[in-house]
């Protein structure tokens, strides 16, 4: 009797033990910091008109499965953010208008497996999406001249079930940071097929 005692004591003492163990890594799980969105990054685009205009014609659909009202800074005010950074009208004429029709981040429940041994993996959940589209329309009178380019950009990521809230939200911050990095790289481009429209 005394020796099946001193046997479940000891198996109470380890059980205990990696409790402990256990409840302490817990506690030491630290919250993942949101990237930080820096337009200071991006090369300036010096472009011959006398003004930038930029219009949000995106209107949030403030439902599922959209959620770019849900962030902070949300896609469409990052992309502004972009535009006054980048985009710099250096002519003594003209303007450049940029017309932003989409600036969604969406979530989208992935098709669950049906295999038994399936449930008891941490199987990725949703999908989540940034999609921008946006026309640069450029006019200068002096000249006659004039040009549209469209830019378009989609990032997407998947996420693991288990995800804590903090790191859905980095998820987010991660594509949209990505889709302006598109964005960004297409204007570079784009701007140097239309004649007279880039002053190095």
């Amino acid at each position: 009797m005394a020796k099946k005692m001193s046997l479940f004591y000891r198996i109470l003492s380890v059980i205990g033990l990696y409790s402990m163990l256990g409840l302490g890594a817990c506690g030491t799980n630290q919250p993942v910091t949101l990237p930080v969105y820096d337009t200071s990054e991006f090369q300036s685009i010096r472009l011959d008109a006398r003004r930038l205009e930029i219009i949000e014609n995106w209107k949030m659909p403030m439902a599922p499965p959209y959620i770019e009202h849900t962030l902070s800074p949300n896609l469409s005010s990052m992309m502004v953010d972009w535009a006054s950074r980048v985009l710099v009208p250096v002519g003594g004429s003209g303007e450049v208008i940029l017309d932003i029709s989409q600036a969604s981040v969406k979530v989208t429940e992935l098709p669950k497996s049906e295999k038994l041994f399936d449930v008891f993996k941490d199987n990725q959940e949703t999908m989540m999406r940034a999609d921008i589209k946006a026309k640069l329309l450029w006019i200068q009178p002096v000249g006659g001249r004039q040009g549209i380019i469209d830019l378009t950009a989609s990032a997407s990521v998947t996420v693991r079930e288990s995800a804590t809230p903090n790191e859905r939200d980095v998820a987010a911050r991660e594509i949209m940071i990505q889709a302006i990095g598109l964005i960004n790289k297409q204007a570079l481009e784009e701007v140097q097929t239309i004649e007279g429209l880039n002053r190095p």
